[in-house]
């Protein structure tokens, strides 16, 4: 499967199974750009980096469009302001992923 296969099958589990994060999902197009180290979102775009998305598992892939569209659903993209770029991207991580944990 391609790494665009696999996020399109990550994004119909997230519809199926957690609609929340299904329905923000579905709003971004995805764009393969390597330049990324991982996957990164703008409000428009998911940009990801295949060769990063060809070396998770279907369910890592899932939790990684999960994590992405919390950015949004969060207003991280928005709120960051002047803020240092690193130390905000890494406490909103943290909040994420404490927020995915709970959710299931």
């Amino acid at each position: 499967m391609t790494s665009l296969g696999k996020l399109l099958k990550a994004r119909t589990d997230l519809i199926l199974y957690h609609p929340f994060f299904g329905s923000l999902a579905l709003r971004l197009l995805l764009v393969k750009d390597n330049s990324f180290e991982t996957a990164a979102v703008d409000g428009v775009s998911m940009f990801y980096n295949s060769e990063f998305i060809d070396s998770l598992s279907f369910r890592e892939t899932v939790g990684l469009v999960a994590h992405e569209v919390m950015h949004m659903a969060l207003g991280h993209i928005w709120r960051m302001g002047k803020r240092d770029g690193d130390r905000w991207n890494i406490a909103a991580d943290y909040t994420i992923n404490e927020n995915l944990i709970a959710s299931g």
